[in-house]
This record gives structure tokens, sequence and C-alpha cells, in this order.
């Protein structure tokens, strides 16, 4: 076997070690699990043989009882102490019915035989959010809001994300993938032979996720504002994490989606190399300009709350005609079955957006007190002068 095959068995050994308890809970791996299985030849078999997840963390499964694709992650109470709890908060009622929760749902949470810290979270098979490209505005826009309302929900409850980058949005794929695809090469069929073969947002609308409540964490309003450590997360960019030693997390999440706007939708690094003007932002998606600007504030507390941001976006696409709506999502221009595709829409009177009535929370309809919007964007500065930080800085 070659090297990289050895080095791929180390890297899930834990999944291996673990098939037997995960079969009699109700879970089946992949073939290649089983101590007994024997790759095929060919070189699809060895490319399936040694296919492996980017994080060990993290391995896919089928619930036995219906085969339904899920995915597993192990979770050490000792490093993310918060994680299961608040990911089980969400997925237990009240929470849980409310349409508004774009929480992953927890499916199982299996205690590991072998280890008392740690936990397997079982969860529904999901895909990134961005796959395949958005086709339309409107697809940008159904996809945002869902995103937006999701953050709003979690800080409702008082909950910030700390991580809701571009890796932690998901998407239900059960439309929009209708023969499946592969748990780990995802562009591919689930034999990883050929391209998956999808259909366009507008013909299902997928509901969106938020996952990895890893850095997450539950505040009480009548502590004050709160105040965290610096934590880099997936993404590095915010200023206060350059500027300051901790920050309040509520304005970050806030610039987290901002960024991710701007750098993936308004000014996609793959298209403005090839624009005609370096860095160009992308004509469709203009009238998002003035949000994500306010949203990446430099100072974290001039940020808007997410429930101004959603108001915000709401009153900014509620002005967009059909004709805007059908322009190109991640891309600055349509090719020719792109726009016969547009073209056959408007003729069938196909919307540009899915017509479910958008469900609004009465928080989110209503100005904060002044103590509450301190809460979700003041920074208490004092707190490090006085070493009061819930953590030690030096760490």
């Amino acid at each position: 076997m070659s090297a990289f095959a050895l080095h791929r068995q180390t890297h899930e050994l834990y999944w291996f070690e673990r098939r037997a308890f995960l079969e009699t809970a109700g879970y089946r791996l992949r073939p290649k699990f089983n101590p007994e299985y024997i790759p095929n030849a060919g070189w699809w078999a060895l490319r399936e043989y040694e296919a492996v997840h980017f994080k060990s963390s993290i391995m896919d499964a089928h619930r036995i009882v219906d085969n339904k694709p899920v995915m597993f992650k192990t979770v050490r109470s000792s490093v993310h102490p918060d994680e299961v709890e608040i990911a089980l908060m969400f997925s237990s009622p009240p929470l849980a019915a409310n349409p508004r929760n774009h929480c992953i749902p927890i499916l199982d949470v299996l205690q590991d035989p072998e280890d008392a810290q740690k936990q397997i979270l079982v969860m529904p098979r999901f895909i990134e959010f961005s796959v395949p490209k958005f086709d339309t505005v409107g697809e940008v826009v159904d996809c945002f809001r869902q995103i937006f309302e999701g953050i709003e929900f979690m800080h409702e409850n008082f909950v910030a994300h700390r991580d809701c980058c571009y890796f932690n949005i998901v998407q239900d794929p059960t439309l929009l993938f209708p023969v499946g695809y592969h748990p780990i090469h995802t562009w591919q069929d689930p034999e990883a032979r050929n391209r998956a073969n999808h259909i366009t947002r507008t013909e299902c609308w997928p509901r969106y996720y938020l996952i990895d409540f890893g850095l997450s964490k539950k505040y009480d309003p009548a502590d004050g504002p709160p105040l965290e450590d610096i934590i880099l997360a997936g993404d590095k960019s915010p200023p206060e994490h350059k500027t300051l030693f901790a920050c309040n997390p509520f304005p970050t999440d806030i610039y987290f989606l901002g960024n991710l706007l701007k750098e993936d939708f308004l000014y996609p690094p793959e298209d403005s190399k090839k624009a005609r003007f370096p860095h160009s932002i992308r004509p469709s998606l203009r009238f998002l300009e003035p949000l994500v600007k306010e949203m990446t504030l430099p100072d974290p507390s001039m940020r808007p709350t997410i429930g101004e941001v959603r108001r915000r976006f709401d009153e900014l696409c509620s002005g967009l005609s059909e004709w805007q709506l059908r322009r190109p999502g991640q891309r600055h221009s349509f090719g020719p079955l792109q726009l016969i595709r547009q073209l056959t829409r408007t003729l069938l009177r196909v919307h540009p957006l899915p017509r479910r009535t958008l469900v609004l929370s009465d928080s989110g309809s209503l100005e904060l007190s002044k103590t509450m919007r301190d809460f979700y964007t003041q920074t208490q500065l004092e707190k490090i002068n006085n070493g009061s930080l819930p953590n030690d800085l030096d760490a």
C-alpha cells in the first residue's frame, strides 16, 4: 500500500476503532472501515479507498434504520466545553420548532465508549453553502436572508457564534443534488466517477444552516456587554482581533457576515483577476455595498446589530425588480445556457424568489433599549484595565 494510504489510515484510525460501536448505535460507516474489506483493483477503487476528510474529527456515515446520510463530529469537552450544550439547546424544544432557527439539527449524541471527555455529535449530511455557484441575485438574496435570520435567532437567545465564516454555513442538498454526491469529493457523484448532477437553487430553494459551535458561547445580559479574549477563527481579518486583547463577540459576528458578503460575493477574488479592472465590484450586487460597509466598520461599536442588518437588508432587497433578481449571482455575466435559462423562466413566470412568507421576530421588528443595544455592540474596555477578563490573556 502507498505511503499516502498509510497516512490516511492513521488519520482515520479513530473511526476504524469505533466502527463496531457505531454500528451498535445504529450507524454504518463506508465499507472501507470494515477490517475485512479489501479494495478492488483499479484507479477508481484506490481513489475511493484513499479518500479522507480534511479533519479527523468528522466522518460520514449512514443511519442503518433508513439509510439516511449523516455526519459525525467528535467534541472534546476539555477543548470546547460549551459546544454540545449549545448545539442541543437549539435542537431541543421550544427552539427547535422555531422556523427562524437555522442551527444545524443534532440527531443524536453518542458518548465515546473509551474516552469520557469525548462525545460524537450526529447531524444530517449537508454540503457547503456555495456549491454550486449561485445562479442569480435572487438566490443570493434568499441565502443571506436565511443566514441573517439564523444569526439573529442565535443573538436573540444571547448566543454569539464567534466563527460564522464561509466554512461554517451549509445547505440541505436533498433536492439540489437529486442523485446525491460523494461525501468527500462533493463535486462528484456518490461513486466519484462523474460530476455530481444538480439543479439550480431557484428550482428547489434549499434551506441554509449554521454549524460548528466550538467557539460559541451564551451570555447573560444582566452581566452587561460580554468581553472575550481574542480567539482566531476561520476569518482572521476583524480589526478588533488585531488592535485589542479582548472584544465583544456580537459585533464580530456582524463583521464575519459582512466580510463574507464582501470577499465572496461583492469582490470575488477569482473573478476580479479576470475582470478588466482588478477588485471591481460585481455590478449585480452593488446594491449591498452600503450594508457591507456598515457591517465591516473598523470600530465594532459602530456596526449595526443583527436585527438592524436584517431590516436594512430587507429594505435594500424589497426594491429590486424581477429583472434585477434574475441577474448573475456569483458571476459578472451569464453564459449562453444561463441566459437562455433566465429568459425561459421569465416567459414561464417562474418567480425569482421563494414565495414563502418571511417570518419576522418581535425583537427584530422593534428598536432595542439602550441597555440591550449596548449589550450587543459595546466593548467594556475598563474590564481589561481592571484585570477582570473571563480567561487569562497570557495563556
